[in-house]
């Protein structure tokens, strides 16, 4: 396979992450929302940690694990600062 098919199989998943991302961040407001309503803290450290832990056993993968979780501990971050605004 040429570079060129490599590039436009990335194209192709970044643009289904992009509509994931809008999803989740849809999701991450109504969260906000709730949480502001109910008086509840954005961060969860509890929850956070469950996650990873989750998210490491289903990637089964040690190589690729600390990419993933600085993958998915930047959109934490993203989550939190997006329902700080709501």
């Amino acid at each position: 396979m040429s570079i060129e098919n490599y590039r436009s199989q990335i194209d192709l998943i970044d643009h289904e992450m992009m509509e994931l991302f809008k999803k989740r961040m849809g999701l991450s407001k109504l969260i906000g929302e709730y949480k502001k309503a109910n008086q509840l803290p954005i961060f969860d450290e509890k929850r956070e940690h469950e996650i990873l832990l989750k998210r490491k056993n289903l990637l089964n993968d040690e190589k690729l694990w600390p990419y993933y979780e600085l993958f998915i501990s930047q959109i934490f971050n993203l989550s939190k600062a997006y329902q700080r605004e709501q």
